[in-house]
């Protein structure tokens, strides 16, 4: 399996694009890759999420921080430099989806473990005693599978209810629910200040445990293909502002 590591702060277009290039070339007969990266600052909705109910807009554009819609389901996210997000694209069905969410989050469990920090995978959760932190979501098309995952490294500042209206009393929706908890990052469960290399190293050892890696970086294609996306979708309105 390639492994891509990209820890500098990228446009999340750019992040949201290079996932779905990654799937549709795994989906070709590309080689199955694992990628640990980070966004700059963004709140990702849900494929079929309705973003009025989900995303307080006036204090997003108060702050400049965009908002985008990923090709998974699940809930809305907040996108940040603390925040590790990793990817893993798959051919083959690789199961069902709670098999996709145990496997893949036990093998991030398994990592995170040599910090060392206890974790447990509960559904698309990873949870450290009761608290939330990361969430997983997964896109399914025809050969190939991507799952995904955040991993909150560091608190985000300012803090996700500053936008996310699933974390405010009275939060309702007309559409897909987020399904806020309280959250922990991993500096906070560790009582020290973890770096993005040190949880991503981690995280890598636990992938290493459940295939072997090679690592590799993107294509010259791969690369065309997401400025492609970016260009035609995760960069224009009609389809981030969908629902």
């Amino acid at each position: 399996m390639r492994l891509i590591v990209d820890l500098a702060a990228s446009d999340p277009a750019v992040g949201l694009a290079t996932d779905e290039a990654l799937l549709e070339s795994v989906r070709d007969g590309g080689a199955e890759v694992a990628r640990l990266w980070v966004n700059d600052r963004a709140v990702i909705v849900g494929r079929a999420q309705a973003i009025a109910s989900e995303v307080d807009l006036d204090a997003a554009v108060a702050e400049g921080i965009p908002v985008l819609r990923r090709i998974s389901g699940g809930g809305t996210v907040y996108h940040y430099t603390g925040n590790l997000n990793v990817s893993v694209v798959l051919a083959g069905r690789s199961g069902d989806v709670a098999e996709a969410f145990e496997h893949w989050g036990g093998a991030i469990r398994d990592g995170l473990a040599t910090l060392p920090l206890r974790v447990e995978v509960c559904g698309n959760r990873l949870l450290f005693e009761d608290r939330k932190l990361g969430g997983a979501a997964q896109v399914r098309r025809a050969a190939a599978m991507l799952y995904h995952s955040t991993v909150l490294v560091r608190p985000a500042r300012p803090a996700m209810d500053r936008f996310l209206l699933a974390h405010r009393p009275g939060y309702r929706t007309n559409g897909i629910r987020s399904r806020p908890e309280p959250t922990v990052t991993v500096s906070e469960a560790v009582g020290r200040v973890v770096n993005l290399e040190t949880a991503a190293d981690a995280v890598r050892r636990g992938l290493a445990g459940a295939r072997d890696l090679e690592l590799d970086d993107l294509s010259d294609r791969e690369r065309r293909r997401a400025r492609s996306l970016v260009e035609t979708k995760y960069g224009r309105r009609e389809w981030n502002a969908s629902r």
